[in-house]
């Protein structure tokens, strides 16, 4: 009886072994996000709360490290350089143009109310040289014929210009002259800082360039004029202090002392 039951036995005993081995290989999984391996089946790729074979497992620990700098999106942060670029864009020539004659028109309208409502001399003195050169700068540019062509610079020039305009027109006296003084020395600063960092350097046609390069020093001297008539009228001129004290006579056109009349 014991030699028939061995064979069985030693089947059974293989037939246990293989299964063993069975039960250790890896089980496939229905999940289509498992990916295959070149060793077997396809290997279950866990991800946080989800179920394998039906097994729900617990979610996984998130991470605590900072983003790195570079995933952060700074498309709409404007450096510096960006900024100086856009204050230097190139213009042509047409909208240069119409740039320099928003300012000889705001010059003018201005000047001819100071020139008829200044309480000081000086400012209409001042004023109506402020209407004659720029009305002369304003024929010399027409000389050009280059067709001007309005812009967004020169749309805000004359928005400033006619809001400036309305608000003299409230004022009266001293409080007229200094609001005048002060506007002229703010906007020859700005047409002055336009010549140089914009208008000069985006220049392609020789004539508007000569024409540029013409009225840039009348700007810096008008600017100068209301600078130094501003510091008159506050009483802060050194001008004052030496027109109270005695000092050398003053020389003619050819170099010598006027005659004395005593």
């Amino acid at each position: 009886m014991f030699l028939r039951l061995r064979p069985f036995v030693y089947v059974s005993a293989l037939t246990l072994a293989a299964l063993g081995c069975k039960s250790s290989e890896t089980i496939p999984s229905k999940n289509p996000d498992a990916y295959a391996t070149n060793q077997g089946p396809a290997v279950v790729t866990q991800r946080s709360g989800e179920s394998v074979d039906g097994e729900t497992s617990a979610p996984l620990p998130q991470s605590s490290a900072k983003r790195p700098a570079d995933e952060f999106d700074t498309s709409s942060v404007d450096s510096p350089s960006a900024k100086a670029e856009e204050r230097q864009a190139k213009l042509e020539d047409a909208e240069i143009v119409a740039i320099t004659d928003a300012a000889n028109s705001a010059e003018i309208e201005q000047g001819r109310l100071a020139r008829d409502k200044a309480k000081d001399p000086r400012v209409r003195d001042f004023a109506a040289m402020m209407v004659d050169h720029h009305g002369r700068a304003q024929q010399d540019q027409q000389k050009l014929s280059v067709e001007s062509a309005a812009n967004a610079e020169s749309r805000r020039m004359q928005g400033d210009a006619e809001e400036a305009l309305q608000a003299l027109k409230q004022k009266r006296g001293k409080e007229f002259d200094r609001a005048y003084l002060q506007l002229q020395i703010d906007e020859h600063r700005n047409v002055l800082e336009a010549l140089e960092d914009q208008l000069l350097p985006s220049a392609k046609d020789p004539k508007v360039k000569a024409y540029l390069e013409n009225i840039k020093p009348k700007v810096e001297s008008h600017l100068a004029q209301a600078e130094r008539l501003q510091a008159e009228l506050n009483g802060t001129s050194s001008l004052n202090a030496a027109a109270r004290e005695p000092g050398p006579p003053a020389l003619n056109a050819h170099g010598s002392s006027p005659p004395s009349n005593r």
